[in-house]
């Protein structure tokens, strides 16, 4: 009897205990939402990866984020917030709450942050703008800046956030001037990270040519700035092509093929950067094109020509459901690395479609592997919702225990 007591009063004690571990250490969520994540950690404890893999959830995935396992990833990345000219974050857009914004502070983020941190896995954010006059506006002005980066420091410190990831993604040629501004912006906010927290990581993201057309980027002085550098390896051919093509072709540049591939990408990104900090982006999804012969590979697409008809996009888990898409209408793009597909929907507009699958996922990520980058950047977490094959993957690919 007085064992059991024993006992119980230790169950209780350290159940206790664990409450108020969990509301000191993850505030952000109920105490009883947060000791039933360590419940889901003690049976799916985080995998022994051997690569930084990282995924990216967009503010538009949110409501799935439920089929994104934190155990098999080494940070799970929120896309994203905006900076205005100022250098304040973007709350609201035409007098509504701006998407990102809105969706970054709902209950369900902040309690993927608690599973994610719970599970074993980092939780970053990303500052993403594509505007020039936004970009400009910030570098050319040094308090912008300064508002920027104390921006930033506020929600890493009242969001415990493990990491900044910086997506800027600028139009054209930038003057020299701006280039210099990005590089002095970038040392200060690394610089002010790791005096609020050393374990916070800065990382980049970069286009696929940003190592070979003028850029924003001087790569060689960011090198030691970014702990990370994040290519965006994907979209080579999309929504605005003018051919149906590969989402991200591994080869086919240099015999003109295809107007760039992810092979030169990062020949190009090695020449400056060290592998051991490249993340090399692969993506969850493919196109699909309205095209004037489904059957030709790389078709002209119709979009252009009848604005009734665009691409769309075919996620990992909308092609495995597609009824459109059957395996005899099917090839493999041996140049490429990549399937695609063909067939005539109900209106009898040929379609060509150029999917992600088991295949050209695989190889990407042998290529990683392979290359001895420092992982791999999901784009996007949940497009694979349904479906474990890729999870299994990263265990096979990625873990000692799966190889």
């Amino acid at each position: 009897m007085k064992y059991f007591l024993s006992i119980s009063l230790l169950v209780a004690l350290t159940l206790v205990g664990m409450w108020f571990y969990t509301k000191k250490t993850y505030p952000l969520t109920p105490q009883q939402q947060s000791l039933q994540y360590f419940l889901s950690h003690l049976i799916h404890p985080h995998a022994k990866l051997d690569k930084h893999v990282m995924g990216f959830l967009p503010y538009w995935r949110v409501d799935d984020s439920a089929s994104i396992k934190p155990e098999l990833l080494s940070e799970v990345n929120f896309f994203s917030i905006s900076p205005d000219a100022d250098g304040s974050i973007r709350r609201e857009t035409n007098g509504q709450t701006e998407p990102g914004w809105r969706e970054w502070n709902t209950q369900a983020v902040k309690d993927l942050q608690t599973r994610t941190q719970i599970m074993g896995a980092k939780f970053t954010l990303t500052l993403m703008s594509g505007e020039n006059d936004v970009i400009e506006s910030i570098l050319e002005n040094p308090e912008a800046q300064t508002t920027l980066i104390n921006e930033l420091l506020t929600q890493v410190q009242s969001r415990t956030l493990d990491g900044i990831n910086i997506d800027f993604e600028y139009s054209g040629e930038p003057d020299a001037s701006e280039q210099k501004a990005f590089t002095a912006f970038s040392q200060k906010l690394a610089r002010q990270l790791k005096l609020a927290n050393p374990d916070t990581t800065l990382s980049l993201s970069i286009m696929p040519r940003a190592a070979r057309d003028p850029s924003l980027f001087e790569f060689a002085k960011l090198a030691p700035v970014y702990d990370r550098f994040i290519g965006m390896s994907y979209d080579y051919y999309g929504r605005n092509s003018d051919i149906a093509g590969p989402i991200a072709p591994m080869s086919g540049y240099k015999d003109n093929k295809y107007f760039f591939d992810v092979k030169t990408t990062y020949e190009d990104y090695e020449k400056y950067l060290p592998k051991e900090k490249l993340i090399m982006g692969v993506p969850y999804y493919g196109w699909n094109w309205p095209v004037v012969d489904g059957k030709t590979i790389n078709s002209k697409s119709l979009f252009q020509t009848d604005a009734n008809q665009e691409p769309t996009l075919n996620s990992y888990s909308l092609t495995r459901t597609d009824k459109h898409i059957k395996p005899n209408q099917c090839k493999w793009d041996d140049i490429a690395e990549e399937t695609w597909c063909w067939y005539t929907d109900s209106d009898a507009i040929d379609h060509q479609v150029w999917i992600a699958d088991d295949k050209s996922t695989a190889i990407r990520f042998d290529y990683a592997n392979k290359q001895q980058f420092g992982g791999i950047g999901i784009w996007i977490l949940t497009y694979d919702k349904g479906y474990n094959n890729l999870w299994d993957m990263i265990k096979t690919k990625f873990t000692s225990q799966g190889k």
